[in-house]
């Protein structure tokens, strides 16, 4: 018998390092010939930079990320010999990248979870891409080593795939939570060691309601009152370390930049911005790839990953719309008569699962969702909706299906779901979340994390160049948002181009005969509306900015931060007042998070009056 790779392996040959000539080398599934015009734009200009330390890649979703990932990945194996990791939100996500490397030939192996499993041979010897989770590398007990342990694992290296939806995820790897129900006794503990503070502020009616359970806001402990309970927090933690053990590690030695939280749920201690220098697999890597589907603000980039604001500043991207879904967008209150817009919206869902189509409603909380129970499935908790998300996947069940907070990592292309409802304005999935948005209400900062939610949602439902769904935005805090000139600006250059293509239909539509007609013609693939979404589509999107001004926030607030961290407090408050000298244009709520920062790291200097500078 013919040995084929016995042949191949004495062909003397140089490995390409152009992702362009690697692809073409490369074995192809069925159906697939050659790469998309934007997929061969983005890997010769990554090509040219790619010895940048920083790259952030953008991608319309389904545009063919995996695979530019993929090559550039190989790229580097082939160029420098060193190992490469490759990261994603989800397990599902590891699952289908090793399915799509090994369609194409390119030697990928997974990260295997559980304490006896060393690092694969074939990563640590670079000579496979390994695929994991953010998890599999941001924690406590991560097996590519803490800053301080011996020998971590280099990388040449570490491509961070849906960069976007990560923030969260990364910020989850280093937040300990001590939940009020599972640990009553140890949470009233915590809390009680800050109940002097807000009777000090005033605020010991509130305090003792959010303890309690009566009241659903989230509080922080004063900078001042947390840092001089650090050490007693620190021993109360210590005695149960053991439980936190993927997290714990990555704060003991630095509560006093953390932030402290107090709600119905927990208490819980989170970092200013995550502490990602712990990790030299990805810190020192020599290469860091952002992978993006197309976002308006990369400012949290430069927050979360510590990445230099100027190389974000020039992301790759291409003008091709390949992998821009198709997306009939209504918004019912722009609609030109009166009606029950839950109850017409009830009818639509099930008319469309009756006729074999997904439908699915997204809400913005739990109890939002109890509103739907009635006449469709409620999925609650990671596993449920897990399970719903399968049955829909594979066309086991039509909907309707509603997801309550799951305004990412939930892909349902195709027949899946053809009926996407949006039903209120997103909210804050973490106490994190939901104080920074107290915090920065009616805030640009806040806007932009909204904007990109939106973005997420509306996603969901089409999946990629060739797919269609209808989107439907309704409630009116929802409405209003979008209702507001000023919050267009931002969100990404084709969302706001099919907004405003279903700004202008939704007043077209005359009754709710009218709006179930609309809704079939996208179901029916209506020549019509068609021809109508590509060509408006094409007149509409242009290249989205650069916002340098929230770059240039962002890395203070970083660089500050830094600073702080090594001791630098005058360093670091400078950073801070220099920002808010020469960045007239920031609004209130954003000077107010950042004066807070140098008031925090001046407490923790010891210098009380510059504290009290920074606040007046």
């Amino acid at each position: 018998m013919v040995d084929f790779k016995k042949l191949r392996a004495k062909k003397a040959k140089v490995k390409a390092i152009d992702p362009m000539e690697i692809f073409r080398r490369l074995p192809k599934p069925p159906g697939i010939n050659d790469l998309y015009t934007s997929q061969a734009q983005v890997l010769e200009a990554w090509f040219k930079r790619r010895t940048d330390r920083d790259v952030v890649i953008k991608l319309h979703t389904g545009g063919g990320k995996t695979l530019v990932g993929m090559l550039m990945g190989q790229s580097t194996i082939n160029e420098t010999g060193e190992p490469v990791l490759y990261l994603v939100p989800t397990v599902q996500l590891v699952n289908q990248i090793l399915k799509k490397s090994q369609e194409y030939g390119i030697s990928a192996v997974a990260y295997e979870a559980g304490g006896g499993r060393l690092l694969a041979d074939e990563f640590v010897n670079g000579s496979a891409i390994m695929v994991g989770t953010y998890k599999a590398l941001f924690n406590g007990r991560s097996k590519f080593g803490l800053r301080g342990t011996a020998s971590p694992q280099s990388a040449g290296a570490v491509i961070l795939d849906d960069a976007h939806v990560a923030f969260s995820v990364v910020r989850d790897s280093f937040t300990l939570e001590v939940s009020a129900s599972a640990k009553r006794d140890r949470f009233e503990s915590l809390c009680g060691l800050f109940r002097k503070a807000f009777k000090d502020a005033d605020r010991l009616g509130t305090f003792d309601d959010t303890v309690s359970g009566k009241e659903f806001g989230v509080l922080e402990v004063p900078f001042w009152a947390w840092h001089e309970q650090m050490d007693a927090v620190r021993e109360q933690i210590k005695s149960e370390a053991e439980e936190y053990a993927l997290i714990w590690p990555l704060l003991r030695d630095r509560l006093h930049l953390c932030h402290a939280l107090i709600s119905k749920e927990s208490f819980t201690i989170t970092p200013l911005l995550p502490f990602v220098d712990s990790f030299p697999t990805f810190y020192d890597a020599r290469r860091r790839i952002y992978m993006s589907a197309t976002i308006a603000d990369d400012s949290e980039i430069v927050r979360t990953f510590d990445a230099d604001p100027d190389l974000v500043a020039r992301s790759i991207g291409s003008r091709s719309l390949a992998g821009v879904s198709e997306r009939m967008i209504l918004i019912p209150d722009l609609m030109p008569f009166k009606f029950d817009v839950q109850a017409a919206v009830a009818k639509l869902l099930a008319w469309v699962s009756e006729h074999k189509f997904g439908s699915v409603v997204l809400v913005p909380s739990n109890k939002a969702a109890e509103v739907w129970s009635d006449i469709a499935t409620v999925a609650t908790g990671p596993n449920e909706v897990d399970g719903l998300v399968a049955q829909l996947q594979e066309r086991e069940s039509f909907g309707p299906a509603v997801f309550a907070n799951r305004y990412d990592g939930i892909d349902l292309p195709g027949d899946s779901c053809r009926l996407l409802v949006m039903y209120g304005l997103p909210r804050g999935t973490s106490d994190y979340e939901i104080f920074r948005a107290s915090a920065l209400y009616g805030g640009s900062m806040i806007t932009r994390m909204l904007a990109q939610r939106i973005e997420q949602g509306i996603g969901r439902g089409a999946r990629g160049a060739g797919d269609h769904c209808v989107v439907m935005l309704a409630g009116a805090d929802l409405a209003g948002w979008i209702a507001k000139d000023a919050n267009f600006r931002f969100l990404t250059s084709a969302t706001r181009a099919q907004l405003q293509m279903g700004s202008e239909v939704s007043k077209e539509v005359h009754d709710l005969k009218d709006l179930a007609q609309t809704v079939k013609r996208s179901l029916d693939r209506d020549q019509g509306w068609t021809e109508y979404h590509a060509e408006t589509l094409a007149e509409l999107v242009t290249d989205d900015t650069v916002d340098s001004a929230r770059l240039a926030q962002a890395e203070a607030e970083r660089k500050a931060i830094n600073l702080w961290k090594d001791g630098y407090h005058d360093k670091a408050i400078a950073k801070i007042e220099n920002l808010l000298e020469k960045s007239t244009n920031l609004d209130q709520q954003t000077r107010g998070w950042m004066r807070q920062l140098s008031a925090r790291t001046a407490d923790n200097w010891g210098n009380s009056e510059l504290v009290l500078n920074c606040v007046n």
